[in-house]
């Protein structure tokens, strides 16, 4: 009885220490992209400022909206990863993580097409009349590593599901790769904001 109190007790600190190691690791991927799309902004701000020069308005690429479908549904079906996990329904909730890490995949494919895009427009000014091709082209390249970041999580919470390293009691891990996911939701959405707004 002693030893399962125990058990117990290491187990929760071993939860909070978790849960406070992945907030300061959020918030410090917050504040690094919220500095980045400011960066974009005022490098915007900047080149409304010349005198005499024609700036091409950035023209988002349509596989951008398709790659923002592919990665809200990843989130999803992480989400639902979370749900069934907690409900102890694991052959659902390996479904779940094997359909997001698919999603994950088909998000990634477009988001190739999309920079690939952008990089043309941009290197077609000569002249260096527009870099908000080549900022955007940055800032979604920064954007996708850490969604490929997202993707090995992913794969590590699959395998260890496969090891049955999960149950309605222990799945810490499945939480966190979920929020992550919702993260890269929030900072995608906030950068085709951005990108509408300061074009």
């Amino acid at each position: 009885m002693l030893k399962a109190s125990l058990a117990l007790q290491q187990n929760r600190k071993q939860l909070v220490q978790a849960k406070l190691v992945f907030y300061f690791f959020i918030a410090s991927l917050a504040m690094f992209f919220a500095a980045m799309l400011i960066s974009y902004c005022v490098i915007r701000m900047q080149a409304f400022q010349q005198i005499n020069r024609d700036y091409l308005a950035l023209q988002i690429p349509f596989s951008f909206w398709i790659s923002t479908l592919f990665l809200v549904v990843t989130s999803a079906f992480l989400q639902g990863a979370v749900w069934m996990v907690r409900r102890q329904r694991m052959e659902g909730f390996r479904k779940c993580l094997k359909a997001a890490l698919w999603s994950c995949m088909l998000f990634i494919a477009t988001q190739i097409f999309g920079m690939h895009s952008l990089l043309a427009v941009h290197f077609t000014q000569i002249d260096g009349s527009t870099k908000l091709y080549g900022l955007c082209f940055t800032l979604s390249v920064v954007h996708a590593l850490h969604v490929i970041g997202g993707l090995a999580y992913i794969v590590y919470v699959l395998i260890q599901s496969n090891r049955g390293k999960y149950d309605h009691e222990r799945h810490w891990a499945v939480d966190h790769c979920a929020g992550y996911w919702h993260f890269l939701d929030v900072v995608w959405m906030a950068m085709l904001v951005t990108f509408v707004l300061a074009r």
